[in-house]
């Protein structure tokens, strides 16, 4: 399993929690984050285009 907050792996032994997410559209997913807090990935951002937009 996959930490959707730090996108490093959840190893077995280590505890995690299963966070359900519903969809309204269509079926739900089930993403799993680690039990003690961890770093999250910093976030995308985009860069100013050649003409300051």
């Amino acid at each position: 399993m996959i930490c959707v907050r730090c996108d490093k792996p959840i190893r077995p032994g280590q505890k995690y929690v299963a966070v359900d997410h519903h969809s309204a559209s269509g079926a739900g997913t089930t993403v799993h984050v680690h039990a003690q807090r961890c770093v999250p990935v910093p976030q995308q951002t985009y860069s100013r285009g050649p003409y300051g937009r």
